[in-house]
């Protein structure tokens, strides 16, 4: 629910830290309407009116509305794979820490995926080019640099390999989401479990067979041993 305090009138941001504040307000009533109802992007004239601000006012900020909601799903990337980068604090981890440290914010931040899940086929489709090649440097940066991380605390030189895997977890992850939500709350779930699985234990199945694979085939020093078959490569 929106505060009162978000809803009333802003004065014309003047100063670099007025005009991030002003940026973050646009962000968080964005988010905030998004949450209330998941199904639909809210407008730019009801980010507007919430924020207290002119509509003129948020194009000043953002080129569209997805525009806004991408940089939404941006800052989730970037917290999630931090937290991923965060959470895996021991040298040589189980593919228990890796797949726990990949699951908890997606499971504690139902956005992202909601987000995630419009991305190619809504925000992406309807940003300037610009944007879009901000939004993808910015991913491919903090990917590479989680793979960097993952790498060394798995005392692997191959970082290419480690940055793969992270991306084909999402993908598993993505997939396993979207089939999990339940579309109509009047149908029987238990007659059609096999259809709508429970995210969090589907989830890390598949990724458990994803990594234990990999990390079971690693050479005597500790090293990965590059499985092309996995990758057709």
């Amino acid at each position: 629910m929106l505060l009162e305090k978000d809803k009333m009138p802003t004065r014309r941001a003047r100063t670099e830290k007025d005009k991030e504040q002003k940026r973050g307000l646009i962000l968080n009533t964005a988010s905030q309407l998004f949450d209330a109802n998941p199904e639909i992007l809210p407008t730019a004239a009801a980010i507007a009116s919430q924020s207290g601000v002119a509509k003129g006012t948020v194009y000043l900020y953002f080129k569209s509305k997805e525009t806004i909601f991408l940089t939404l799903l941006e800052q989730h990337y970037q917290t999630w794979f931090a937290d991923i980068s965060a959470a895996i604090t021991v040298d040589s981890p189980e593919a228990d820490d890796i797949i726990n440290a990949i699951c908890q914010y997606i499971e504690a931040q139902p956005q992202f995926f909601q987000l995630a899940s419009l991305s190619h086929s809504v925000l992406e489709r309807n940003v300037a080019n610009d944007d879009l090649l901000a939004f993808k440097t910015s991913l491919s940066n903090i990917v590479k640099i989680t793979a960097n991380n993952l790498a060394a605390k798995l005392q692997s030189t191959d970082e290419e390999l480690c940055a793969k895997l992270l991306m084909r977890s999402y993908a598993i992850l993505l997939g396993i989401w979207q089939i999990a939500q339940k579309d109509n709350q009047q149908l029987d779930a238990t007659q059609f479990a096999i259809l709508q699985p429970e995210f969090g234990s589907e989830a890390r199945s598949a990724l458990l067979q994803l990594w234990q694979g990999h990390l079971s085939s690693k050479d005597s020093k500790g090293r990965f041993w590059k499985l092309s078959k996995m990758f057709g490569s």
